[in-house]
Parts: structure tokens; sequence; C-alpha cells
């Protein structure tokens, strides 16, 4: 082969790796209001790579982060979110029990789940989020929800850090996807 060749093809190979790194999908979006309140419920499919996967099966705890944002659709660069939150998550393998548990690093609430598909379900599920009240939007104006989903490569073990950077497996996120706040 070719160096043209060569390049053309670790050029597809790199284009590849990129492209199939979203793997967080929101499923079952719902922003509803009651009463004055916009709350939020939704379910985020966590698909981790092979080499979180096995870090985690190491003991290495991994931090999951849904970032949540209501702005104006036609809001200025400068003009302030009226409503902007982190929520994080932990989830971790203990090897002597053999369980994972959930860590809701907010609250300190912890679950403990026998399989790793249960612990992954439940962190991604996210019911009765209060997202802003009617009172802080303008009157007249459109507003609507962002939401993304990463995994925090900063929070890694610092030696797994420069790996972390380095490998595509381990850019885990959704993107940002937005949905209409509707009055």
């Amino acid at each position: 082969m070719s160096t043209v060749g060569r390049i053309l093809v670790s050029l597809l190979w790199l284009w590849g790796g990129w492209a199939t790194a979203a793997d967080f999908q929101f499923r079952e979006v719902q922003i509803e209001r009651h009463g004055k309140q916009y709350i939020l419920n939704m379910q985020i499919e966590y698909r981790l790579s092979e080499s979180a996967l096995e870090a985690l099966r190491n003991g290495v705890p991994l931090l999951l982060e849904v970032r949540v944002q209501v702005e104006k659709v036609w809001g200025s660069f400068w003009e302030p979110r009226p409503m902007e939150q982190s929520l994080r998550h932990q989830i971790r393998y203990h090897a002597l029990t053999g369980l994972y548990r959930v860590v809701d690093m907010q609250s300190g609430d912890e679950e403990n789940f026998v399989t790793r598909e249960a612990a992954l379900h439940a962190l991604g599920e996210l019911q009765r989020l209060q997202l802003i009240s009617s009172d802080a939007l303008a009157p007249g104006e459109e507003y609507h929800v962002r939401i993304r989903a990463d995994l925090d490569i900063e929070s890694l073990p610092l030696p797994l850090r420069p790996l972390a950077y380095l490998n595509k497996d381990w850019r885990l996120t959704s993107g940002w996807s937005q949905w209409p706040l509707k009055p």
C-alpha cells in the first residue's frame, strides 16, 4: 500500500472513531408543566465503551454528568440563561460484594445493584426534575431546554487521565440536544 493509501486509511479510521463517539442517547423525554413549574422526565441510555467497562470492572469509579439548560430561542450570546443545572452521578463496581453502586453526588444518596445493566438503567432515569417556574420566563419569548450527558474524564484517577484524553473510547457523550419549552 502506498503512503497516500495508508494516510487515507488512517484518516477514515480516525473519522470512524469520531463518528461513533456519541454513546449516550436520550429516550422518552417529557417536559410537562404543573401549575407554574416545568418538570422534566427522561431516560438516558448509557452505552459505555469497552475501555470504560474494563476500568469499571477493575474498580475505577466513573462520574457521569448531565447538564440541563433553559435558554431563549433567540437570546443573545452574553445573555444569562434563566436556568442551568449540572447533575453528577458516580457508578462504581465493588468486586468483594459483586455489586454496582450508584451515588447521587448532589444528595449523597447511594443505591446498590446486582447487575451493571440495572445500575446504568437507574443512573439514566431522571424523574420529576424541576426545571424552572414560568414566573422566571419573559412573557412573549420562546425558550427551549438543552441537555447533554458526558463521562467526566477529569474525575478519573490521575494515571488514567492521559490515556482517556488520547483514546476515543473515553470520549463518551450525547452531544447537545434540545426540546421546546411550551407555554
